[in-house]
């Protein structure tokens, strides 16, 4: 599926779990254990599919963001990502739309797949090798 030719509703997937910060935000694939980082540009386009919106609505409001058609092909790239991590699913009821907003100017959108899943950065508290605090 190729963000030019699709029409259809996304919506981000229930078992993709997000952490807001304060320039951004981390998405975390709970079935995957990877996380993402992305920027403030990338969250509100990320909240825009928490409800589901399709790849033009979604790229008809960074329009709007950002004044210019010349960040076209970073969002495309985003929404990309999105689709290739399968972080975002089609889906056929999406829900009312999220009043999606932007913190901050706006910049191109990014996201940044961590290098290590969750199961390699944790380690396990009953680690006997790992000494305990006193």
């Amino acid at each position: 599926m190729t963000v030019e030719s699709q029409n259809e509703s996304l919506a981000l997937r229930s078992d993709v779990v997000v952490s807001v910060l304060e320039d951004g935000a981390v998405l975390l694939d709970l079935s995957t254990k990877y996380f993402y980082s992305v920027n403030s540009s990338g969250w509100a386009i990320v909240q825009m599919f928490e409800n589901g919106s399709s790849a033009e609505e979604v790229k008809a409001k960074c329009r709007i963001w950002a004044g210019r058609d010349e960040d076209s092909t970073p969002i495309n790239v985003f929404i990309e990502t999105l689709l290739t991590e399968n972080l975002v699913v089609m889906t056929t009821d999406p829900s009312a739309p999220h009043d999606a907003r932007l913190n901050g100017g706006w910049s191109r959108p990014s996201i940044e797949k961590h290098k290590e899943p969750l199961q390699r950065i944790m380690t396990s508290a009953f680690d006997p090798s790992i000494p305990l605090a006193e």
